[in-house]
């Protein structure tokens, strides 16, 4: 049984809801990632910023808005879709297929340890470590 902790990324970078949406944006573009959790000074989850937020960002103001201004709190999602760090792939596959995701943020509590990405769990199967039949 193949546990989420042994495939996801560990300590997956973060921004803080106090900084800058561009801060954010740089990191989409330039780490080549879908999304960025956003946790607060405790290191607990508390939203994500997406690909997606950044285009409804864009969409409402039509690009004539100065962004360095606001802060990832004011427009990251709130609902976020986590998992433990001890589930099953099995599990986590699942909830990828019901929810359509990209993506699950893995907590411990209410803190971010990792993440675990649609990719990792393909992975896992293409290495044999996961039977696609039990996904």
């Amino acid at each position: 049984m193949v546990l989420v902790q042994d495939v996801m990324t560990r300590d997956p970078i973060s921004v803080p809801q106090s900084a800058s949406i561009d801060v954010a944006i740089d990191l989409i573009v330039e780490r080549n990632i879908s999304g960025v959790p956003v946790v607060d000074e405790s290191n607990q989850l508390v939203g994500l910023i997406t690909e997606y937020d950044v285009l409804q960002l864009y969409g409402k103001y039509h690009g004539d808005y100065e962004t360095h201004y606001h802060t990832c709190q004011e427009f990251m999602t709130t609902n976020v879709h986590t998992i433990r760090q001890d589930a099953t792939l099995e599990v986590a596959a699942n909830i990828f297929q019901a929810a359509s995701l990209r993506r699950l943020l893995v907590i411990e509590g209410k803190q971010l340890v990792g993440i675990l990405s649609r990719r990792d769990v393909v992975r896992t199967i293409r290495d044999g470590r996961l039977s696609p039949a039990s996904v």
